[in-house]
């Protein structure tokens, strides 16, 4: 029995010493929000650790830090490229996000557009990165260093589909051999969004992974060790919040519906009017879709009514809305449109640019042919309650 327990014990020692973690994936995020003012989104993304070397490069250039360290060995000049210092960046990539409450979806497209890393040599000496030469995808930009260290930022000749780059000319000459290690990897991005403008409110959320190794989408060359990661998670973020305000006069919570001009001309002449009507004034701060529809206290045959409390007869009256040129209904002006009963048919608006402030106009109408009913019962008094509702959040 003591012997099998001894045993026992020496073989679970022996799966230990061969157990070895594994590498996880990395993440990183980025943001972007929008508040309601202008057409485009504000990049939110803390930036790279380049930018507090370079802040002139990084004004106005969207940037991120991505968590990959590893250690090289490094040959200058030497035939296989993948012996030197050596990067090669992913190529274009199209990202879905999704609108976490309504499931709406948009496409991005997301590419790099330069890199930097902080690259140290062990040995010693310059690193091979402390140059102003740099061939293959990349053009040089700016190099600090100082003793054995250096920082680098290169751009990348073509994003949608890069090469790998390296340096040339760095001390030491060809075949010149260093152990580097790397940390503070940055890279300039680009992303191209739909317009806010056309997006529903809410967070839209989307991720692409990258493979980090030999041949991957990530790839520093041979001679790689102790890279933290093999992959690479890039999560995005677009926070959608409009602006939307309708602003009516005071008083606007009861219409009275007249003939043009007023009542007097028609009884002086005893003519019928063409019509009853009222034009009610709005002022509108929109800066995304919203939908438009009414709801009745008296429906009557798709539209509200008013009625007539003594014996119950009903007049349909024809709601219509008038918007500032910046909102369209589909793709184009909305003036005079009529309004649907129900949330189910509510007519969708699209902003072309936001509207700050801008003017409007509801429309109520009673037409010639129901003022006509209406006149067979003099001294009537016609009511009823109509409701429009204007929602951003659909």
């Amino acid at each position: 029995m003591l012997r099998n327990a001894y045993t026992l014990r020496g073989a679970l020692l022996a799966l230990a010493l061969h157990w070895a973690p594994p590498v996880h994936a990395a993440e990183v995020t980025i943001t972007a929000q929008y508040r309601g003012g202008g057409n485009e989104f504000t990049n939110t993304t803390p930036q790279a650790a380049f930018c507090g070397q370079w802040p002139h490069y990084c004004n106005g250039v969207e940037t991120v830090g991505l968590p990959i360290t590893y250690d090289k060995r490094t040959v200058n000049e030497v035939p296989e490229h993948r012996d030197m210092f050596y990067v090669d960046l992913p190529s274009r990539r199209t990202v879905t996000v999704t609108n976490d409450r309504s499931g709406e979806t948009y496409d991005l497209t997301f590419e790099f557009i330069a890199v930097s890393q902080y690259v140290a040599a062990a040995s010693g000496g310059a690193p091979p990165v402390f140059t102003l030469y740099v061939r293959g995808g990349c053009n040089y930009l700016f190099t600090l260093g100082g003793g054995n260290w250096a920082s680098y930022l290169w751009s990348v000749k073509s994003p949608p589909d890069p090469s790998y780059c390296y340096p040339i000319g760095s001390p030491g000459g060809p075949g010149q051999v260093r152990e580097v290690s790397t940390r503070d990897f940055g890279v300039a991005y680009r992303l191209v969004t739909p317009s806010p403008l056309k997006m529903k409110q809410g967070l839209y959320r989307g991720q692409l992974t990258y493979s980090i190794g030999p041949g991957a989408d990530f790839d520093f060359g041979d001679g790689v060790t102790n890279l933290n990661t093999n992959e690479l998670t890039i999560n995005f973020e677009l926070d959608v919040i409009h602006a939307f305000v309708i602003d009516f006069p005071p008083g606007s919570d009861r219409v009275v519906l007249e003939p043009p001009g007023g009542w007097t001309q028609w009884l002086n002449n005893q003519r019928l009017p063409e019509r009853l009507y009222r034009d009610l004034p709005l002022r509108i701060w929109s800066s995304g879709p919203f939908t438009v529809h009414t709801r009745c206290e008296y429906p009557l045959a798709g539209q509200c009514a008013i009625r007539n409390d003594a014996n119950d007869h009903q007049v349909p009256v024809q709601v219509a809305l008038t918007l500032p040129n910046v909102i369209q209904h589909n793709g184009q002006q909305v003036t005079r449109v009529p309004l649907p009963v129900g949330e189910a048919t509510a007519l969708e608006m699209q902003a072309t640019e936001p509207a700050l402030n801008r003017g409007g106009s509801l429309h109520f109408q009673v037409d010639k042919g129901s003022v006509s009913e209406m006149t067979r019962y003099p001294g009537a008094r016609y009511e009823g309650d109509i409701t429009v509702v204007f929602d951003a959040d659909f």
